[in-house]
């Protein structure tokens, strides 16, 4: 047997162990999914009144359950091959990573609501690729960080990946970061998603929430999961900013929206 075939032998064995490997983890997800809805009525009210106890604050929280989708968006250079067609900009591409300065800043018309004049750049093919997949996300952006995110199967991605950072200064845009998922597929059937309270249950219940806290907002988007085989796979979390009460610093969470499960953050 000469060398080729055994190199040939050893790559399909690669794919086929990533392939088993990924899946096995699915599998395992399917198993905790069965103990999203162990919860009684009893113990649902109570664990509210404890979160209360400790002055956790939060607003109205939906118990609406809906489904999702794991993703997968291979790793491409998609932004760098398209990045000649920009005009009237220096650009420079490192790690997925596009990096945009304009010749001429453009100027805000509306310091408060950015997105006035964002929402017209970014349809704006010569000056940014792809704009019409993101959308404004008013919960992400600073008064110098203004975040557009990319919006795949009617969910924001709330990750690196996937989203456009415009620098402000002074009531001028300076210049933008940007990453995009291309080529996204569907790797699994639609599975149920826990509701947006249930997400806060078991957050508390992870004891991921600090005593004397505010919930300022609790989000369905989609978050990195892992990488298998030089994709990168996704899937529906509740993404919750907590802001301590104290020192009004603010710390993201994320809950796994398919089995509950904690997210350490990446």
């Amino acid at each position: 047997m000469n060398f080729k075939k055994i190199e040939l032998i050893f790559f399909i064995a690669f794919i086929v162990l990533d392939i088993f490997l990924f899946t096995s983890y699915m599998q395992k997800d399917d198993l905790v999914e069965s103990t999203v809805n162990t919860f009684s009525n009893n113990t649902t009210d109570s664990i509210m009144k404890s979160i209360k106890n400790d002055q956790i604050s939060y607003s109205s929280l939906s118990t609406k359950k809906s489904s999702g989708y794991y993703l997968a968006s291979p790793v491409k250079n998609t932004l760098r091959n398209e990045a000649a067609r920009l005009h009237d900009v220096l650009w420079s591409y490192n790690d997925q990573k596009l990096t945009v300065s304009f010749d001429n800043s453009v100027k805000l018309k509306n310091v408060k609501n950015p997105q006035t004049t964002l929402n017209i750049l970014t349809k704006d093919k010569t000056r940014v690729l792809y704009g019409e997949d993101y959308v404004y996300s008013k919960s992400l952006s600073t008064k110098n960080v203004v975040v557009y995110t990319q919006k795949i199967r009617k969910l924001p991605v709330y990750a690196t990946n996937g989203q456009i950072r415009f620098n402000i200064k002074n009531g001028y845009v300076l210049n933008y970061s940007q990453s995009y998922l291309s080529n996204v597929q569907v790797l699994k059937e639609q599975k149920p998603i826990i509701s947006q309270k249930r997400a806060l249950i078991w957050l508390y219940q992870y004891n991921k929430l600090v005593n004397n806290s505010t919930v300022k907002w609790v989000h369905l988007a989609y978050t990195r999961l892992l990488t298998v085989n030089g994709s990168v796979i996704y899937i529906p979390t509740w993404v919750l900013a907590v802001e301590s009460n104290s020192s009004g610093s603010i710390q993201y969470r994320r809950i796994n929206a398919f089995t509950g499960a904690f997210m350490e953050q990446n």
